[in-house]
């Protein structure tokens, strides 16, 4: 390489002899892609009114070519009052990683970099001309020691995943509208007629472009959820809310329950499940909501709970409030994932309520580890352990388990033995004598989990969440309304005390069959009695 185009190098050392930007130096020879069109290649002596437009020039050649670029080197000229008088452009796998020592003077681990001391660049120069600043190239090599991208993989680069200012307005417009990320880049893949995944920038972009959209009116958000609160007080004095501040005067916990769900409470609010599996990412909070049945077996919405810490006093705090808003009702019943402060809270604030663990949450946490530790045998000590779960005695249940124990060799294993010592919160031998509303049924754990997600899917603005929730909440109510009319439509109308009784002992019977099994057998066959 001749002096001009001589390459500086990683560790500070400048290889050029080119100080001054005023020798004239001559171009090498290029390894061009062949789809780059030959009026983006570079040259020496071309000019640019700015740095700027030399990077986004040659950052547009990069692209075509199959890499990415970045600001590499910044020189002055001649002491103070000049400025920025040359800058050096690379391509991003220029230079090799340095290890750099900490603080406590020990080597750092060595990261996997993408730098393998590539030779490529471009060098401007200013320059005056007529008393006018242009910027010159001086030197350009487009040499590399590392196989190029394709076309359909050169945008995945970070320095190509740029948002437009246009596709920005359309993404806040359609986080406003509650659509989910991979909804936006599916639509906006339609509008722009490209294919599935080429769109100039990916999922974890839009992700962190919403992110910091929140970030800078995260604070601001809360503030209007609670002006939003208080108008829906305003407008419906049923409404209930609560809200918490911190040392700081920001929000630190709120929840809140509409007049039509307090209404439902009363009359179904023996059995309740407080789900509190999932999170507003984009808030830092934990998010909560109690959900129960009604006697058709639809979702009925309790409230809502946002918490910004998950602790037994956070909570407390939930609970607490959940009973100041339903006047002090406590449910017979409570159904929860398996989470230590949790249970420590309801013990505590709810001790009459009986307290149970959903088995699909306790099976999720299996499935991460038993498979490793089972291997083949996994999927028989699966079906063995649902078929333990599913008991009628507590004889049977403590005498099946140390055969299953015994059988898998499990008497070692931590979380078998955490499992048994919480069997009277999860195990049906132990829950059979207390009223659950057929929240314990697969099917209607699938219903509730469901309903959940749509409320969960509808956040977005933290200031829009409460009214969100309610179009969904009011949608549900119009929904069971519309399909209890449908059944008593349907039902036909019997004259005979007797086929009366027969109805109502069927009625009886597929409720009471989910958890009182012998007597839907005497019920069954009471039925087949003429």
């Amino acid at each position: 390489m001749s002096e001009g185009t001589s390459m500086a190098s990683e560790n500070g050392t400048d290889l050029s002899q080119d100080d001054s930007g005023t020798v004239e130096e001559t171009p090498e020879e290029s390894i061009l892609s062949q789809q780059t069109s030959i009026n983006l290649v570079p040259f020496v002596g071309q000019r640019f009114v700015s740095q700027d437009a030399a990077y986004e020039f040659y950052c547009s050649f990069a692209k075509q070519c199959g890499f990415s670029i970045r600001r590499h080197r910044t020189r002055g000229k001649d002491g103070v009052g000049r400025g920025v008088t040359r800058r050096d452009f690379t391509c991003h796998r220029g230079g090799f990683p340095q290890m750099k020592p900490s603080e406590d003077r020990k080597t750092q681990r060595n990261r996997k970099s993408s730098r393998c001391g590539c030779q490529a660049y471009m060098r401007i120069v200013k320059r005056l001309d007529f008393d006018v600043a242009e910027w010159h190239v001086t030197g350009f090599s487009n040499v590399h020691n590392h196989e190029l991208l394709k076309s359909n993989e050169v945008h995945l680069l970070p320095a190509h995943c740029t948002i437009t200012p246009d596709d920005k307005t359309r993404i806040c417009m359609f986080a406003k509208a509650g659509m989910s990320v991979r909804q936006m880049l599916r639509l906006m893949e339609l509008e722009k007629g490209v294919k599935l995944g080429c769109l100039p920038f990916t999922e974890i972009d839009v992700r962190n472009l919403l992110q910091s959209f929140r970030n800078v009116d995260r604070d601001y958000d809360a503030i209007d959820l609670i002006a939003t609160c208080k108008k829906m007080k305003d407008e419906n004095a049923n409404f209930q809310y609560d809200f918490k501040m911190d040392g700081n005067n920001r929000l630190e916990h709120i929840a809140w329950s509409y007049a039509s769900s307090v209404q439902l409470y009363e009359a179904f609010g023996d059995a309740v499940v407080f789900d509190t599996t999932h999170q507003l990412d984009s808030y830092d909070m934990l998010f909560g909501i109690w959900v129960g049945l009604d006697n058709n077996g639809m979702a009925c919405f309790f409230g809502c709970v946002l918490l910004r810490d998950e602790n037994m006093q956070s909570f407390s705090w939930a609970l607490k409030t959940f009973l100041d808003i339903m006047k002090g009702k406590a449910p017979q019943t409570i159904l929860t994932d398996q989470n230590v402060w949790l249970k420590e809270a309801i013990a505590i604030e709810m001790p009459q309520t009986k307290h149970a663990v959903c088995i699909w949450h306790i099976l999720a946490k299996l499935s991460d580890s038993f498979p490793t530790l089972l291997g083949c045998c996994y999927d028989d000590w699966r079906a063995e352990f649902y078929r333990l779960y599913s008991l009628e005695l507590e004889e049977d249940f403590e005498e099946e388990w140390r055969k299953m124990v015994n059988k898998y060799g499990l008497h070692e294993y931590k979380h078998i033995a955490s499992l048994y010592a919480l069997r009277t919160f999860w195990a049906l031998p132990f829950l059979r004598r207390y009223f659950f509303a057929g929240l314990l049924s697969p099917c209607q754990s699938e219903a509730i989990n469901a309903f959940i997600r749509r409320i969960v899917s509808a956040q977005s603005q933290l200031d829009c969440f409460v009214e969100q929730v309610a179009e969904i909440v009011e949608f549900d109510d119009r929904t069971g309304t519309k399909q209890k009319m449908q059944r008593k439509m349907q039902q036909i109308s019997l004259k005979t005390g007797t086929s009366s009784v027969s109805c109502r002992l069927r009625t009886v019977f597929r409720f009471q069959t989910d958890f009182y099994p012998v007597v839907g057998v005497v019920i069954f066959h009471l039925l087949q009695s003429p």
